[in-house]
């Protein structure tokens, strides 16, 4: 597995809350609605690879320049918690303007300044996002 076979520092493992489970397999007309989301922000759909075994949850992964989409994708409506709440839109773009750019990066995976420069850098940068992603993102 990609997981146990990769140092910390080869993986971004999206902030684990109380999203959907990773585990969930998602469905061909989720994966199609997550296809929507990518064209809406702009992204580069050939990079997303959806129910992917050898990752654990949603991940940009630089080694193999992948962006691997599982059943944590979705929020979590009865959290209070922003992270929780994040649209699938924003996730990805959490992961494709946040961390890809950036896969070059000193900074150990986990580190909160990744992951807050991630979140913001989506916020700023993605297109197609509504008002409430990013300030949920920023949040």
């Amino acid at each position: 597995m990609i997981v146990e076979n990769m140092n910390s520092c080869n993986q971004r493992d999206m902030a684990h809350g109380l999203r959907r489970s990773p585990y969930h397999i998602l469905t061909n007309e989720e994966i199609e609605v997550l296809k929507c989301d990518i064209k809406a922000i702009q992204a580069d759909e050939s990079v997303f690879v959806f129910n992917d075994r050898r990752v654990r949850g949603t991940s940009y992964i630089p080694a193999l320049d992948i962006i691997a989409v599982k059943g944590n994708v979705f929020p979590d409506e009865s959290s209070e918690h922003p992270r929780d709440l994040l649209s699938p839109r924003a996730v990805l773009a959490h992961e494709y303007y946040g961390h890809r750019p950036y896969r070059d990066t000193k900074m150990c995976i986990g580190d909160w300044r990744d992951e807050f420069r991630a979140s913001y850098m989506a916020a700023r940068n993605t297109p197609g996002l509504t008002d409430n992603d990013r300030r949920l993102l920023i949040l």
